[in-house]
């Protein structure tokens, strides 16, 4: 039997950091145009989605990882069977109950 290896620092933490450095790139790309342009509201937009990139990245490092050594399980009390789906599911149940459709049918996107 092989021992296990310890993942690198850069396994752990390269898409936290590669995603972080396009948000810079487009931080720093806003800063030298003008919003009013195409270009300008092309990388507003790209930073407000890279943006919540890094914070999901980052909140799940944090907050969830299943099947990590530190991951533990809620305790609830609903039944194990019901617990498990509603914790699998519970973005998607979210997004459910408080998104709504626009006319195109895109969820949270107003044009």
């Amino acid at each position: 039997m092989t021992a296990r290896r310890r993942p690198s620092w850069w396994y752990k933490h390269s898409l936290t950091l590669v995603a972080s450095a396009i948000l810079i790139l487009w931080i720093v790309l806003y800063a030298r145009s003008s919003p009013e342009t195409h270009a300008g509201s092309f990388f507003g937009n790209a930073i407000a989605d890279w943006t919540g990139l890094v914070v999901m990245a980052l909140a799940t490092k944090r907050l969830y990882e299943k099947g990590s050594a530190q991951s533990k399980q809620p305790r609830g009390i609903l039944p194990g069977r019901i617990e498990e789906l509603v914790r699998e599911h519970s973005l998607t149940i979210f997004f459910l109950i408080t998104g709504h459709h626009n006319r195109d049918g895109c969820l949270f996107i107003k044009r």
